[in-house]
């Protein structure tokens, strides 16, 4: 697994965190190598860990989608599981995203922004699952019933296929918020305060 590039990550934390100074650069690359890097890239992916957890891409998930006349249609994809590590054991349902190729979104505009980083609702995870590059689509939540996905992979029928590292949970938490926690725009803001 090849992992995403560390220059890619510290220009994605600036943008992300606008008050984060530029002069403190080496200071931010500094802790992210701590984490460990290879060919100045960084390792989001690993091998499944013991127990299953936020982040954990599993092989084959059933996903809805919705045509423009408005008919159900499903689709398998690879799943990340979005729900917290400690409620994927007491909570009823788990919410999962689709994995893609990056090959897929070749057509968008911000097809070259993808791999930064940079665009809200994809997370960039490199390279893994069956080879290429892939991307997680946090813009296609899908709620399934726990007891029924983890009842799957007790029976082989759904397999963990990679966990987050350490520094991969970091980034996926900060694009997830990034993508569900931005401030309105200020004009939203605005009305608020006046209510």
């Amino acid at each position: 697994m090849g992992g995403i590039q560390l220059d890619g990550l510290i220009q994605y934390l600036q943008q992300v965190f606008p008050i984060y100074p530029d002069e403190t650069t080496a200071d931010a690359r500094l802790a992210i190598e701590q984490f460990g890097i290879k060919n100045n890239r960084i390792q989001v992916l690993s091998d499944p860990i013991q127990e299953w957890s936020q982040g954990d891409i599993l092989n084959i998930i059933p996903f809805l989608n919705f045509t423009e006349d408005g008919q159900v249609s499903n689709f398998k994809a690879p799943g990340m599981i979005i729900t917290s590590t400690c409620d994927l054991d007491r909570k009823e349902t788990i919410v999962l995203c689709p994995c893609f190729s990056l090959e897929q979104f070749k057509s968008l505009k911000a097809y070259a922004d993808i791999p930064k980083n940079t665009v809200f609702e994809f997370f960039f995870i490199g390279n893994g699952l069956t080879g290429g590059e892939w991307v997680v689509d946090l813009s296609r939540p899908l709620t399934l019933p726990r007891y029924r996905v983890f009842k799957q992979i007790q029976d082989g029928n759904i397999t963990r296929l990679h966990s987050l590292t350490r520094v991969g949970w970091y980034l996926f938490i900060t694009k997830f918020s990034m993508k569900y926690f931005r401030p309105d725009d200020s004009s939203t803001m605005y009305t608020r305060q006046h209510l």
